[in-house]
């Protein structure tokens, strides 16, 4: 196995948002200024694209077709788009799951030419050239399509980054494609989406093509022989499935708020205004505080944090009518801008932990995600519609949802704490799968005895051995980062290595 230290050393981070010594995890060779470019190139893409998203592609654009178009084919256009998006990232992951080097279906070239064609469709829609109510539906399928072609071109950028880089370029693209929503929103209001449309998408598109050629391509996540999809997929599941729950809560919700926007006299821009205000709020406390909670909070503890918001929005559901209206709005989608910001970097960890195609990992999980946000759409159009589900209803179902979701959430990590007590080199390589894993216990082994390692230092290096990076390790073992590092450097010096890449080699070296 390889892996390319250089991938999202934290020293390299993007601009200067966060100052972090970049020898912390040992001596490493790496030009700074290139990895700089490539830091700011994908925060840009995905920032630009995310503006774009929110001016025009996802329903923005139809407040610029007054009078062109009905209730009832906004509607139908709301939910081919809301279908097509998760379809795109399942489709896209079950892809790169059977052929994890076919890259036409997370093709940012394909994705713009989606793009345009809609945009073509449009401006025919306005000259009266076509019908309103199909010509609707086909561009709400062409965005929702393209849409998640781009999401899985950019995760796959991000995830080949470490998880505090990852964190930082995420973040810092929510803030980017806030502060260009505003920037666009000041043009007039038959300028704006076109000029989103011909400006940021090609701009976004670009920018993701040349991330790409910048980023590293030596990593575990390119190598997973075929035999080891299946056990490696189990494990993402098993990693991913709390977070999910969370997550996909939060876009249920997003869901029951959004239909609003298409019933009931709601409005589109307001709508799409409180999730960038939200977007930009989460985007500067996580920027703030990301190296504090990287250091001392697992990514599974951020969402049980973050839970109790998820659930005071949904309670506070049946009160969006009222006093409350816009506090509860916003409070959604902060929640969820935070916890869907956090999904791309915690899809990014696991491709990286183990060794999977990032696309396959972010379509499924985005792909569920999205797809509880239409479900929440359905049940909101319901509600709106008052067709026997009413407030009395909702409130039910958001208390035994939120009680479900607590005994999740708060459960013990069996499997985990089981394997970190045991220490067992060989029951974590029967859960990695194969041969290979088997190779790795048994140089870990010789290592052990070779060097006079301790147990723990013995569980530790089974584990670093595998390219799992420290919030990994210390998830797995159930211990903190700052105590998996002490590990890590009492590893080095037995075995005189210098970064984690040279104990790598070296395990490799005595398995050979």
């Amino acid at each position: 196995m390889r892996y390319n230290e250089r991938a999202g050393e934290p020293g390299c981070m993007l601009g200067s948002l966060l100052s972090v010594r970049g020898g912390r995890y040992g001596s490493v060779g790496f030009d700074l200024k290139h990895l700089k470019r490539e830091h700011v190139l994908v925060a840009l893409a995905y920032g630009f694209f995310l503006a774009c998203t929110s001016v025009t592609l996802w329903g923005g654009y139809l407040r610029f077709l007054p009078g062109l178009e009905g209730p009832d084919s906004r509607m139908l256009e709301y939910f081919v788009r809301g279908a097509a998006l998760p379809l795109s990232l399942a489709v896209s992951g079950l892809v790169a799951f059977h052929r994890p080097k076919v890259r036409l279906w997370r093709s940012p070239v394909l994705a713009l030419a989606l793009f345009l064609a809609g945009s073509l469709i449009l401006a025919l829609q306005r000259g009266g050239s076509v019908s309103s109510e199909w010509s609707l539906v086909v561009v709400g399928a062409c965005f929702g399509w393209g849409s998640g072609l781009m999401f899985g071109a950019l995760q796959e950028i991000v995830a080949a980054q470490k998880v505090f880089t990852a964190g930082i370029v995420v973040f810092a693209a929510a803030g980017i494609s806030a502060l260009l929503f505003f920037a666009f929103e000041v043009l007039p209001a038959n300028v704006a989406p076109w000029a989103s449309l011909c400006a940021l998408a090609p701009a976004a598109v670009l920018l993701t093509c040349a991330a790409w050629k910048c980023a590293p391509k030596v990593h575990p996540m390119f190598g997973t022989v075929p035999e080891q999809r299946r056990d490696r997929c189990r494990e993402a599941a098993s990693e991913l499935w709390r977070p999910l729950l969370c997550v996909a809560f939060s876009a249920l919700i997003v869901g029951i708020v959004r239909v609003g926007s298409l019933s009931d006299g709601g409005s589109i821009g307001e709508t799409n205004e409180s999730n960038m205000i939200g977007l930009l709020a989460a985007s500067v406390a996580l920027l703030a505080t990301w190296k504090v909670l990287y250091e001392r909070v697992t990514l599974m503890r951020l969402y049980q944090i973050l839970f109790p918001l998820t659930a005071t929005a949904f309670l506070l559901l049946p009160l969006l009518d009222g006093t409350f209206h816009q506090v509860v709005r916003s409070l959604v989608f902060l929640v969820f801008s935070v916890t869907s910001s956090l999904m791309v970097v915690s899809c990014a960890r696991t491709a990286r932990n183990q060794s999977l195609t990032p696309v396959l990992v972010y379509g499924f999980f985005a792909g569920i995600v999205y797809a509880s946000s239409l479900v929440g759409s359905v049940v909101g159009l319901f509600v709106g519609a008052g067709r026997g589900v009413g407030l009395a209803e909702l409130s039910v179902v958001a208390l035994v949802a939120v009680y479900a979701l607590s005994v999740a959430m708060v459960a013990p990590h069996r499997g985990k704490a089981g394997r970190g007590r045991a220490g067992s080199g060989e029951e974590r390589s029967a859960s990695s799968g194969g041969d290979a894993g088997d190779a790795v216990s048994a140089g870990c082994a010789v290592a052990v005895e070779r060097y006079a390692l301790s147990r723990r230092e013995a569980e530790v290096l089974d584990l670093l051995a595998r390219g799992r990076d420290v919030p990994y390790v210390a998830e797995e073992l159930i211990i903190s980062k700052n105590t998996v590092r002490t590990h890590t450097k009492s590893i080095f010096a037995k075995t005189g290595v210098h970064s984690r890449q040279e104990l790598i080699d070296l395990v490799e070296s005595i398995e050979a």
